[in-house]
């Protein structure tokens, strides 16, 4: 009968590739289910705002009643707190996060919404993008978008230079009733951003509104982007180097 010798794990680790090693995920959105602010809070920690036509539509809440608009919607989707866009009159709002990363191998963007358009006369996506006033001509224009711009541009740009996926473009995303009014539930979304997040860079993730036929909310939680870093050359090496001394370790544990 023929022996095999049992070959140590750390010799065994010595014949990885660079691809097989471990490989770590991070998380690049702060505060994404905005449970670190209390309710009715208009600095949104982590967040940034943005709003014309109108102030104070758009915060962390807790209630089912939103406070611009006085409609009912579904609260929150976990935890106490969620995002809100509460467009009550004519006007264009933002919610977004400006972030950075270094070059990664894979990228998840997850996140629940919901969209409840009170207007009778549906969606309008006018081609003046989050501008109310569509030019100045008041020509319709109620809809909800979500983009992920180059962090440079303006937070209200629909330009196609900006806007580098986009992610959400329409009105309500369902036609549940409470009250008498659309408050539909959240619903999940996931978006692979593995290419566009490939090289690294600032980026903004935007969360849009723009409403002048009737009053819209916009319900954002539980926001999260998950992506696995590409390890620096240096890294690597340690890494290697590592696996290299246990290998070395176990050689002279075998001839002990």
């Amino acid at each position: 009968m023929i022996k095999i010798k049992k070959i140590p794990a750390a010799l065994m680790l010595l014949g990885l590739s660079a691809a097989s090693l471990p490989s770590f995920s991070a998380e690049l959105i702060q505060n994404g289910g905005f449970e670190s602010n209390g309710a009715d809070v208009y600095s949104i920690n982590s967040w940034n705002t943005a709003e014309d036509g109108i102030l104070g539509s758009v915060l962390v809440e807790n209630d089912t009643v939103t406070d611009a608009s006085g409609r009912n919607t579904v609260g929150a989707a976990s935890g106490n707190y969620y995002g809100l866009l509460d467009s009550a009159a004519p006007s264009n709002q933002a919610l977004y996060q400006t972030f950075s990363t270094g070059a990664v191998s894979s990228a998840t963007l997850t996140f629940q919404m919901f969209v409840n358009n009170q207007s009778a006369n549906g969606t309008q996506i006018n081609a003046s993008g989050l501008d109310y006033t569509t030019g100045g001509s008041f020509d319709s224009n109620q809809h909800v978008r979500v983009d992920l711009l180059s962090a440079g541009a303006n937070v209200f740009s629909t330009n196609s230079a900006d806007i580098l996926q986009s992610l959400y473009l329409g009105g309500s995303n369902g036609n549940s009733v409470i009250g008498g009014d659309i408050a539909n539930p959240y619903l999940s979304y996931s978006f692979n951003l593995s290419n566009t997040l490939a090289a690294g860079g600032s980026y903004t993730l935007r969360f849009s509104s723009v409403t002048n036929e009737g009053q819209m909310q916009l319900g954002i939680d539980n926001v999260s982007l998950s992506v696995t870093p590409v390890p620096e050359p240096d890294t690597y090496a340690m890494l290697l180097s590592g696996l290299g001394l246990m290998g070395f370790v176990a050689r002279r544990r075998t001839k002990a």
